[in-house]
Formats: C-alpha cells, sequence, structure tokens
C-alpha cells in the first residue's frame, strides 16, 4: 500500500510538472504572438484616419470584453480569500493570491495597450486637477499587493510631511507609477523597492523616485529602454516576461503632463527612476 501511495505522489508531482511547463510554453508563446502583431501595427503606414479610428474601436471593445470576465476572477478570488465557502488553508489562500495577482497584471496589460492604440497616438489632452500626492502615493503603494513579486522583496515609502499639492493629470500620473514600480518588482529578486517624494519650492518642482536593487541596466541600453517593445537581453524578456511596453508608455505620458524622466542605473547594482513634474504647469 505505500508503495503504490508513493507511485501515487510522484505521479501526481508529474502531473504538476507538466501542467506547469505548459502554461510557461504558453505564456513565452503567447508574449511572442503579441509581439510579432503589434510590429505589424507598428509597421503600418496609417494611410487613412479612418482605418486608425477603427483599429481604436476594435480594442476599445475588445478591452471591454477582456475586463469584464478578469473582474469576474478578481470578484471570486477576493470571495475565496474571505471565506465566502469557507475558510482556505494557508497553502489554498497562496494560489488564489497568485491567481488574484495575475488577473490584476493581465487588466493593466489591457489599460496599457488601449492607450497605447488611441487613434490620436495616445497624445489625449492632460487634465489640470489637484492632487494630493501622500494619498496618490498610498494609491500606488496598495497596488503593489496584486503585482507578482519574488519573496523577500519589499516596498518602502517615504515622503516628507506636509508635500504640497501637484496640478496634474491624475489618471496619467498613477498609469506612470504603476508602471514605475511595476517595471522595479520585475527586475528585483532580493532587497527592497523605494518610491520616494519630495518638492524643490525653488524650480517649483515634484520628484518622485523609484529606486531598486534589481538587475540593472547597461550603460549602453539607457538611450534606448523607452522605445517601443524593447527589451534588452533576451534572456531576460525570457526569464522576467513582458513585452517591452511599460516604459514606453511611461515616457509618452511624462511627455503629455510636461514632466521629465530621469534614470540613473549601474548593472548588477539597481536602477532609479525620477520624475520631475511641474507643480503648476504653465
Amino acid at each position: 500500500m505505500e508503495h503504490a501511495h508513493n507511485e501515487m505522489n510522484g505521479s501526481g508531482v508529474a502531473r504538476q510538472n507538466l501542467t506547469k511547463a505548459k502554461l510557461r510554453r504558453g505564456a513565452r508563446n503567447g508574449r511572442k504572438t503579441l509581439i510579432e502583431q503589434a510590429h505589424g501595427l507598428q509597421a503600418g503606414d496609417g494611410k487613412a484616419l479612418e482605418a486608425n479610428w477603427t483599429q481604436a474601436d476594435f480594442i476599445g471593445t475588445l478591452s471591454h470584453e477582456l475586463r469584464m470576465p478578469i473582474h469576474v476572477i478578481v470578484g471570486f478570488g477576493d470571495l475565496l480569500l474571505d471565506g465566502a465557502w469557507g475558510m482556505l488553508q494557508e497553502n489554498q489562500k497562496a494560489i488564489v493570491g497568485k491567481i488574484k495577482q495575475n488577473a490584476c497584471y493581465l487588466l493593466d496589460l489591457i489599460t496599457d495597450l488601449v492607450e497605447l492604440n488611441r487613434p490620436d497616438g495616445g497624445m489625449r489632452l492632460a487634465r489640470r486637477e489637484e492632487i494630493d500626492v501622500d494619498g496618490l502615493l498610498e494609491e500606488v503603494e496598495a497596488m503593489t499587493q496584486f503585482m507578482p513579486k519574488a519573496d523577500g522583496v519589499h516596498l518602502e515609502l517615504k515622503r516628507p510631511p506636509g508635500l504640497p499639492p501637484l496640478f496634474s493629470d491624475r489618471d496619467k500620473l498613477k498609469i506612470i507609477l504603476r508602471n514605475l514600480v511595476g517595471n522595479a518588482i520585475k527586475f528585483t529578486q532580493r532587497g527592497k523597492i523605494t518610491i520616494a517624494a519630495r518638492c524643490d519650492p525653488k524650480e517649483q518642482v515634484m520628484e518622485i523616485g523609484v529606486r531598486d536593487s534589481g538587475i540593472g541596466i547597461d550603460e549602453k541600453d539607457r538611450q534606448r529602454i523607452f522605445d517601443m517593445f524593447w527589451q534588452g537581453d533576451k534572456s531576460n524578456s525570457r526569464r522576467f516576461g513582458g513585452v517591452g511596453l511599460g516604459l514606453h508608455i511611461v515616457k509618452r505620458l511624462a511627455d503629455q503632463i510636461s514632466a521629465e524622466i530621469e534614470v540613473e542605473s549601474e548593472k548588477g547594482r539597481g536602477s532609479l527612476f525620477r520624475l520631475r513634474i511641474p507643480v503648476r504647469p504653465d
């Protein structure tokens, strides 16, 4: 009986390993297909404005259809974690948590694709609204709990008391920070990620920095990291995933809100992305 039990356990582990391998292959193939299709769209010369609007309308409709079932997955995940059908064991909670994390990642990716494929090239006029910087940073910090990250990586939020309000486009700024933090999480396997804010009253500029202790960026690659679909070392794209959209969207949206993005990095020692936003843009 014990021998049979061990055989059953062995076959169960083998099935789990096979399933994991299939999921990894599916994820790699999905990323490859998405990149190839996106390059095809980018290569088009956009001869007719009507075609651009048709594409944007299609993507908008598709994104709506994709979001609905993903929101259902997230909702049921919350119910399971809250014990709606009985309390889960710790290993079951971890599995449901991973499902929810990846569902939220898909929602973020859909948002980025919609922004990327706007018929106006994503150049929607930036709004000017009063932003509570403390509240915005706390919201971004809360969003990180749904981002898949390595064990032992923790996030730290630093800002002095009494930060003045910022007048900018809150939605665009949140997308920028989400992508910067998400990028830091993706390439950091241990250590910490710090989000720090300060205001320079002399220059009337708000600085928000995202620092990580991750793999860093080669000096020769720093001029290309904001290019669409650029991922640098192919081994990194296979190891860490992604399609090379996040930093491109960061740069595009930063330009739209009259912000500057600065990068400091050293290979193997982490990176700092510093966003400089006018407190009251002209």
